[in-house]
């Protein structure tokens, strides 16, 4: 059975309303385990969170994440959403690939309040979605919603039959919850075909072709 989570759905922007799980608000625990991931680089907590977020996911046939600002990336040395993605996919026995590029090199966190609300900008990555497959973006936090509003309106226009967030916590300050009912992960075969690998993934080959090619 799938855990109490958050499940919500991002204000309508032109691309439509994008549906999404939390494991829990931002406190406690969780939200500490993200700041010691994001700020504190303690990728140890790759797996509990993983274990967290696998077990609320709902259905999909690929995983991806939200990426991180270029500068971000270099100064921690790693992607904290592609590590998030990449063990949750395994978990969920479900392909990992890289989707989205930023366009920009602005973090949300040092946007104010409107450019918060804007989100940033994406551009896509690897092959075009293939049969309207269903998509899995992973984030660590979701405050306003547009990011994953961003991001899904790149993958719709990509090929996605329908996009879904996955998040550790939920920081946009609402409350109500939802009991999850049991399902089973869809055995449609991956959209897209092998993903795509990096060295940055814990326990991933650097050998499997790089879909950016």
């Amino acid at each position: 059975m799938f855990r109490i989570a958050h499940r919500r759905r991002s204000p309508v922007t032109p691309g439509g309303a994008v549906a999404y799980t939390a494991v829990s608000g931002h406190e406690g625990r969780r939200a500490d385990l993200v700041r010691a991931l994001k700020y504190g680089r303690a990728t140890t907590v790759i797996a509990e969170l993983a274990d967290e977020l696998a077990a609320v996911a709902p259905p999909s046939d690929v995983v991806t994440w939200i990426p991180a600002s270029p500068s971000r990336r270099r100064r921690r040395g790693f992607d904290q959403g592609e590590l998030l993605a990449r063990s949750v996919a395994r978990r969920l026995g479900r392909p990992a690939r890289r989707l989205l590029r930023r366009a920009d090199d602005v973090a949300q966190t040092s946007r104010d309040r409107a450019g918060r609300e804007a989100g940033p900008t994406f551009v896509p990555a690897g092959r075009r979605l293939r049969g309207g497959c269903h998509v899995l973006v992973v984030d660590d936090v979701r405050t306003t919603g547009a990011t994953l509003a961003a991001a899904a309106a790149v993958l719709r226009r990509r090929g996605a039959g329908s996009v879904e967030g996955l998040v550790v916590t939920d920081a946009s300050g609402t409350e109500a919850t939802a009991d999850r009912a049991a399902s089973t992960i869809g055995s449609n075969p991956p959209c897209g075909g092998t993903p795509w690998t990096s060295p940055s993934a814990p326990g991933m080959s650097t050998s499997r072709r790089d879909w950016r090619r």
